[in-house]
Formats: structure tokens, C-alpha cells, sequence
């Protein structure tokens, strides 16, 4: 004990010295402290935003040039006019196949399919629906429809609602100069209703009008995306002559008709989208399309092609569907033009004028329910999943449809996509590789939710940690060299003196290190300390001044084991919660112990290296050296 004190003693001589000590291992402590926990905090945020977000890219074949289309307009005796986009040969989505390109998922060209309704309901008893029908009928007298004209009804061949009317008006309203139309002739006319085709003094509809529909029409196209050459003009009215139906031109409307009644009885479409991962669809990857019950799809479900499938919210609860139940798809054909959403203007008929039958038929296990938020989406309307819309693993599909290709289109944003590494360096390298491809009617854009910015932001960070860590080091390293020789090396008389009167090399020591352990300890703790609270400041206000959004994220499972996970599942938080969430925002503690312990080791390391080259010379020696 009296060596004990006799070391505290030494430094109460010193009190500026030992309060300097002090104060100077403090700082540098924390500084080092500081230092290492906001490295290894960025790290870990740079590895754990790699895990939670992703880098998609979209990718659309430019038109040529923009044109201007005419359209008749009957109740104006006027053209409108439209721009038209007006594309040359139609890439292939083959050209984005080239080395060096590191994808991680696609590309694609999705595909959706049109599948036979079976029995499931498509829509709710009180939604109403366009009126289409294919009838026979013939005019009350022979007229020109350029003006709505009476037309007697004859026979149905299909229609959406059974006509409750044996007259009713027809228009060829987009037409400048329609056909004439003779009283005694029928004709067999493909039509559509609603539509007013002038008003009357006080604002109502005054005349509802009948308006033409493409009649059987093609465009089938070979797996390469060239039309197959077709006889099926789309006219949409033809005159029903004595055996009619038994000419090639009679078989395609029945054909038409037919098609039509596959649909089902209410005339409603079936999509069916096949991609090799959700988050290539920009709904799903920008969480407007989220989960409600059940699962996304697995990797093995993409590789393996499990026959596995998600459902909407909506259908499902109409047809009283739930996540493991069954679903029976019947593929009939695929569009590759554009998505459900946009789809329609598919021919319905292959090019030899016949129907589509399904080349895949099969029964899914339903993975999942989603819900789609409605509102403003990247890119437009294309990129929102239509209201029945299904999604499968491509690979699910075993049978080819290249004989079932309704329409084949250039590519477009909404329909090819890929995904790559995320960070700038990777998109960098993509583009490099890309213009040296030497393609230029194809953009490509890219979206990472913001993870560019981020991960600039935290290497930026963790470079000035880096700094602030090796800072520290060299201060700390510096001071304790500094101060063990004022506190050791330089009493080396005192040591001297203190074993000439007796005292043993172990006490001598013990007396020199009592001092310096003690404020080696001090500094070490209170440095660590300041140092950790230094550390959980900087990342609190780092994490606040971040501005970025994980809804483009593929975070869904890493998000809901956080606090808010329910919320973001829901899509019920707000960006600033979603950032929260997946920000890391606590330093490691274990951090600070570690890096004050290593200077607290130093120290004590020194401290010995000193007090070992004091003792190690002899007491006589020493005086000289000290008196010289």
C-alpha cells in the first residue's frame, strides 16, 4: 500500500502534468472510440442496405419518329387528330445478352397470357360493363351511317347482355364516308354501345348510337416477333349472303364469335403474367403492389418452376380464395406487346382464322393475396397490374407457346426489365459495357430507390471515420509515449534514490505504475465513454439528414422484423418511418470497450518498456547518468 501511495503522491507533485495526462488520453480515446464505432456502423449499414434494396433497370425500344393520325369524328364532321409513335424493325430483347453484364435476375420480356375464365367471377353483380355484340341486322331503309341510322335486329351471334330491343341505332362514327347500307340486304356487324352521339337542348343524351368494333382480325406472330401473314381483314361488317357461313369469310366470324364466348359469358379478361422475379414489375418493386396473406415467391420457385401463384385481394375474396388453395389456369395465348393493363388490341384469332386453344393447362397452389394501392405510378398507367391480373414463375409454364403468340411488340418499360448489383460503380460498368454495344435506339433507365446516393453518403462517412480512427490512433500513441517517458523514463533518479534506500525492483516498480495505470484507466474509460456518445449522435443526425425510400426495396422480409414491419407490410407507413426502420442507427458498444481497452493496453505496455529499461540498470549507474 505505501507503494501505492507513494505513486499517487508522485503525480500530486505534477498536478498540471497529471491533469494534461488525463485530459489528452480522454480525447484521444474518444476519438478513437468515435472513430471505430461509426466505421464498423457504416459497414454495417452498406452491407445491410445491399441486402435490403435493389437495382432494377427498364428498357424500351425508342420509336423512329412520331406521326400524326387523322380519326373521323361524326358528331363533329371534323377529324381529331393524334400522335402516333411509329417504330422500325423491332429489336430483340437478345441484344442485352452480352458479357460482362452481371445480372442478377432477367432480362425478361414478360408475357402475359390470356387464360379461359372458367367459373370464377370477375367482377361485382353491380359493375357494369361496355355493351358488345356480333349481330345480324339490317336498315330500316337504305342509308349511309354517317349520322346514327335505324337498324333492325335480326339474330344475336354473341353479345355481352341479351339486347332487349328489336331496333336500335348505328353509327360508323370514325369513318368520313361509310358504306351505303341497303334495307334488303342483312348484314353480320361487330358492335359496341354507349356512346351519346349528340345532346339535346337541355344537356341530355339525345340519341344513343351503336358504334363498330374490329371484326375477325389477326396478329399472331412467330417467336421471333414477325406477324404471320393473315387473310382476316378486321372489317367489321359483311353482308350474310345465301351460304355465307360455309365460305372461309362466314367460318372466321363464327370463329370470332366463339372466341368471344370463351371469354365468357360476361366478356372479362383472364391475365396471367409470367416473370422470373416480382420485383422486375415496378408495382411490386416499388411496393404500390404489396402482400395482404401469404408468401412472394421463393428462388426455388423461379428456378424449379413450381406451379405457384399470386392472386389480387379482390378476385380472391370474390371467388372466396385464400393463400394454399387451388387455382386452375388455362393458358391460351401470349401477348408480348404490352401488359394487361394496356392489353386489348391483341387479334383474336390465329392467322388461319382460328381459335386459340390452351397450350398449357394446369392447376397452381395459391402462394399469395396482393393488394394494389391506385395512384400515380412510375412510368403510367402500363405499369399498374390490372384488376384480375395472376402472377407465375416463367419456368412454370413447361409446355411452348410458340405456336399461341397473339401479339409481339418492340420492347417497352413496362414490359423488359433486369436486375444488376446495386451501387454506382455497378450501373457505371453497365453503361460502359452497354454503349459499346453500339445499339442506340434502346434507353435503358435505371432505378435503385435512392441507393446511390446513400451508399455515397455512407462511404463518405466512413472514410472521415476512417480518419477520425487513425487520428485517434497516432494522438493516442503520440500522448502515451509522450507522457510515460515525463512520468517513467525521465524519474529514473528518483528510481535510483528509491532502491539505494532499500526498496526491491518490484517496488520501485510498483510505485512508478501505480500512477500511470491509474490515469491511463481513467482517461481510458471516460475517453470510451464520450467516445460512444460522440458516436450515437453522429449516426442519429446521419440517419435524420438521409433522405431516401424503401419502398424500392426488396426489404419485405428484413423489414418485418423491425418495430413498424406491420405498417410497411400494410403500406400504411410513411417514408420517414419506412427509413427508420431499415437505418441502423446504434453503434456497437463492444466497439468503444475494445478500442479504450487496446489504448489502456498500450499505455500499460509503454509504462512497462520504461520502467523495465529503469530497472534493468544499476542504482550507482543510474546516479551517474542523472548527474551528469
Amino acid at each position: 500500500m505505501r507503494m501505492i501511495r507513494n505513486g499517487l503522491l508522485r503525480l500530486l507533485r505534477t498536478p498540471v502534468k497529471t491533469v494534461l495526462f488525463f485530459l489528452l488520453l480522454t480525447v484521444t480515446v474518444a476519438l478513437v472510440c468515435a472513430g471505430g464505432s461509426l466505421w464498423k456502423l457504416c459497414g454495417d449499414n452498406l452491407k445491410r442496405f445491399e441486402e435490403i434494396f435493389m437495382t432494377i433497370a427498364t428498357v424500351e425500344q425508342m420509336p423512329e419518329r412520331t406521326e400524326q393520325e387523322a380519326v373521323w369524328s361524326a358528331d363533329r364532321e371534323d377529324y381529331r387528330y393524334y400522335n402516333r409513335a411509329v417504330y422500325g424493325e423491332t429489336v430483340s430483347p437478345a441484344v442485352l445478352d452480352f458479357e460482362g453484364a452481371g445480372y442478377l435476375s432477367g432480362p425478361e420480356q414478360r408475357a402475359y397470357y390470356e387464360a379461359l375464365p372458367q367459373d370464377y367471377a370477375f367482377q361485382g353483380v353491380e359493375e357494369g360493363l361496355w355493351q358488345f355484340m356480333v349481330v345480324e341486322a339490317s336498315p330500316v331503309e337504305d342509308c349511309v351511317p354517317a349520322d346514327p341510322v335505324k337498324m333492325e335486329l335480326r339474330r344475336v351471334l354473341y353479345s355481352t347482355y341479351p339486347p332487349n330491343v328489336t331496333h336500335f341505332y348505328l353509327c360508323d362514327h370514325y369513318t368520313e364516308k361509310p358504306q351505303t347500307l341497303y334495307a334488303e340486304k342483312t348484314y353480320v356487324m361487330a358492335l359496341q354501345s354507349g356512346f351519346a352521339h349528340d345532346y339535346d337542348e337541355n344537356g341530355s343524351a339525345a340519341r344513343y348510337e351503336y358504334v363498330p368494333l374490329e371484326g375477325p382480325y389477326s396478329t399472331q406472330a412467330d417467336p421471333e416477333g414477325r406477324r404471320l401473314a393473315t387473310d382476316l381483314t378486321g372489317n367489321w361488317i359483311m353482308e350474310v349472303t345465301p351460304g355465307f357461313y360455309d365460305s372461309k369469310e362466314g367460318q372466321s366470324w363464327m370463329k370470332f364469335c366463339e372466341d368471344c364466348m370463351l371469354r365468357g359469358s360476361r366478356h372479362l379478361s383472364f391475365p396471367v403474367t409470367a416473370t422470373e422475379d416480382l420485383h422486375l414489375i415496378m408495382a411490386f418493386y416499388n411496393r404500390q403492389a404489396y402482400l395482404t396473406e401469404g408468401e412472394l415467391f421463393s428462388e426455388e420457385d423461379y428456378r424449379q418452376g413450381n406451379k405457384v401463384c399470386l392472386v389480387p385481394s379482390a378476385f380472391a375474396g370474390r371467388n372466396g380464395l385464400k393463400a394454399g388453395d387451388s387455382l386452375h389456369l388455362a393458358l391460351r395465348y401470349a401477348n408480348y406487346a404490352v401488359t394487361p393493363n394496356l392489353g386489348g388490341s391483341e387479334g383474336r384469332l390465329t392467322a388461319d382464322g382460328g381459335v386459340y386453344e390452351p397450350f398449357e393447362e394446369s392447376d397452381y397452389t395459391i402462394k399469395g393475396i396482393y393488394e394494389v394501392n391506385i395512384g400515380t405510378i412510375e412510368g403510367g398507367w402500363g405499369y399498374l397490374p390490372e384488376r384480375n391480373e395472376v402472377f407465375i414463375p416463367t419456368a412454370s409454364i413447361k409446355n411452348s407457346n410458340e405456336n399461341s403468340i397473339a401479339r409481339y411488340g418492340p420492347m417497352k418499360g413496362y414490359t423488359t426489365s433486369f436486375r444488376i448489383p446495386n451501387g454506382s460503380e455497378s450501373m457505371e460498368n453497365y453503361k460502359k459495357l452497354w454503349e459499346a454495344q453500339g445499339i442506340d435506339n434502346v434507353e435503358i433507365t435505371f432505378y435503385d430507390g435512392g441507393y446511390s446516393k446513400l451508399e455515397g453518403g455512407l462511404e463518405n462517412m466512413k472514410t472521415m471515420s476512417l480518419i477520425l480512427l487513425l487520428t485517434g490512433i497516432v494522438s493516442a500513441a503520440c500522448i502515451v509515449i509522450f507522457f510515460c517517458h515525463l512520468f517513467i523514463t525521465k524519474q529514473q533518479k528518483q528510481t535510483a534514490i528509491e532502491r539505494c534506500l532499500g526498496m526491491t525492483k518490484g517496488q520501485c516498480a510498483r510505485s512508478l505504475l501505480t500512477g500511470v495505470a491509474l490515469i491511463s484507466l481513467m482517461g481510458s474509460v471516460s475517453g470510451g465513454c464520450a467516445g460512444q456518445l460522440f458516436a450515437n449522435t453522429a449516426a442519429a443526425q446521419m440517419s435524420a439528414a438521409e433522405t431516401f425510400d424503401t419502398r424500392f426495396s426488396n426489404g419485405e422480409v428484413q423489414l418485418n422484423a423491425e418495430k413498424n414491419a406491420e405498417e410497411i407490410t400494410e403500406g400504411n407507413a410513411d417514408e420517414s418511418t419506412m427509413a427508420g426502420s431499415a437505418y441502423l442507427r446504434e453503434t456497437d458498444w463492444r466497439i468503444s470497450v475494445l478500442c479504450s481497452g487496446l489504448v489502456f493496453l498500450f499505455t500499460m505496455g509503454m509504462a512497462f518498456g520504461g520502467i523495465y529499461g529503469n530497472l534493468r540498470k544499476e542504482p550507482l549507474a543510474l546516479l551517474a547518468e542523472t548527474g551528469k
